[in-house]
């Protein structure tokens, strides 16, 4: 089990700070300028997409690879 956790724990990682973003956006408080334009950090919304697109592929690929690890171990015995 700790072997498991081991492999995808960069997946884990981009897929926390994904939502880390998203709970940033949330909790911060949109401001109006003194021309009317709201202000918001609108970043945070392409970051969260982008950093659990990443987690997606790499966790797709990491079991790929663990499922063929154990083929090829169910294979060898």
């Amino acid at each position: 089990m700790l072997t498991l956790l081991r492999n995808f724990r960069t997946s884990f990682i981009f897929f926390l700070l994904g939502i880390g973003c998203l709970l940033a956006f949330n909790l911060s408080t949109p401001n109006i300028a003194a021309n009317g334009m709201l202000q918001e950090p609108f970043a945070f919304i392409p970051l969260a997409w982008l950093f659990l697109a990443v987690s997606a592929v790499i966790f797709a690929f990491k079991m790929v690879q663990t499922v063929l690890i154990v083929k090829r171990q169910h294979l060898d015995c």
